[in-house]
C-alpha cells in the first residue's frame, strides 16, 4: 500500500472527467477557480490545508497559486509539501500514491458507469458511484491490486468541473484485520469567480 500511496502523492493530477481533462489548463474557464483540500497523513493529528487557485485570461494566460498550511509536532512537519505530477501525488511526509494504471479508464472517462467494474492490467476499478463533493459531481470508484490484496485506494473521477488534482483519494492499508487510512485528500471548498483578468 505505501507503493500506492507514494505513487499517487507523488504526482496527482487529477483522473480526468466527461468533459474536462483534470490537468489541462485550457478547460478551466476565464477567470479565477479556487479549490480547497483537506490532506490527511496517519502521522498528523491535523488535517493539513491545500489551496490551489487556476487564474485562466482571456490572452491564453495562466497563473497557478498553491499555498499548502500545516500545524504538529517538529517531526510531523518533517519535509512538509507536496509534489505533484500526471498520475502521482507525494507528500514531504513520506507518502506517495499512484493512479497510473487508471490512464485507460482516464482516456476513456466519458464511458466510466456507476455500478460497473472495470477490469486493468494490475487490478480491478469497482464499486463506481455517483458522488457530490464540494458541489463538483464525481464518479467514485475503488481500485483494487492484485499485487498488493492489502492495499486499495478509492478514486472520485471529477465529472461537472474542471479540477487541477482528483476532488477525492483514500489510500489504506489492511493492517491485523482492518482496513487502516494512510493517506486522505478531499477537496473541501470549491468556488470559480467570472471575469476577464
Amino acid at each position: 500500500m505505501s507503493k500506492i500511496v507514494s505513487l499517487l502523492m507523488l504526482g496527482l493530477v487529477t483522473i480526468g472527467s466527461v468533459v474536462f481533462a483534470q490537468a489541462d489548463l485550457d478547460v478551466f474557464p476565464i477567470g479565477t477557480t479556487k479549490m480547497v483540500y483537506n490532506v490527511f497523513t496517519e502521522e498528523m493529528d491535523e488535517a493539513q490545508i491545500l489551496e490551489l487557485v487556476v487564474v485562466a485570461r482571456e490572452s491564453g494566460r495562466y497563473t497557478l497559486r498553491m499555498v499548502t498550511e500545516a500545524s504538529g509536532t517538529e517531526d510531523q512537519l518533517a519535509g512538509f509539501g507536496f509534489i505533484f505530477g500526471a498520475t502521482t501525488v507525494s507528500s514531504g511526509a513520506g507518502h506517495d500514491v499512484s493512479y497510473s494504471s487508471l490512464q485507460a479508464l482516464m482516456d476513456q472517462r466519458n464511458r466510466l458507469q456507476e455500478g460497473a467494474e472495470y477490469q486493468l492490467p494490475s487490478g480491478v476499478f469497482t464499486d463506481i458511484v455517483g458522488v457530490t463533493i464540494a458541489g463538483v459531481w464525481c464518479l467514485e470508484g475503488t481500485l483494487l491490486d492484485e499485487d498488493d490484496p492489502a492495499a486499495r485506494m478509492t478514486i472520485a473521477f471529477a465529472l461537472s468541473h474542471p479540477v487541477y488534482i482528483s476532488p477525492g483519494i483514500r489510500a489504506e492499508e489492511l493492517r491485523d484485520g482492518e482496513w487502516v487510512e494512510v493517506f486522505v485528500l478531499e477537496l473541501v471548498e470549491y468556488t470559480f469567480t467570472e471575469g476577464g483578468v
